[in-house]
């Protein structure tokens, strides 16, 4: 795996966790286990880091990074003859 899809699928795993930790503060239920360990890093530093940065700026490190962003359609082929 590049480093570019595991910061990726690491990023969209843990803004995810802080969302549900959100989720159940919010409705008074039981969150997510407490972070251990590397953890700690990715919802305590970079969720509150990656929520202070204004969308144009983190649109603009987004287009810059490889991954399925960049990835185009195919063309696809005209249909031909009658429709059956």
């Amino acid at each position: 795996m590049s480093f570019s899809r595991w910061l990726r699928a690491t990023s969209e795993h843990y803004l995810m966790v802080a969302a549900q930790e959100k989720v159940a503060a919010r409705y008074r239920v039981t969150g997510p286990r407490r972070p251990r360990g590397a953890e700690v890093f990715w919802l305590r530093v970079y969720v509150p880091l990656y929520r202070a940065v204004p969308w144009p700026v983190r649109s603009a490190i987004m287009r810059r990074l490889p991954g399925s962003h960049r990835m185009t359609w195919t063309k696809t082929q005209r249909p031909r003859g009658p429709a059956n």
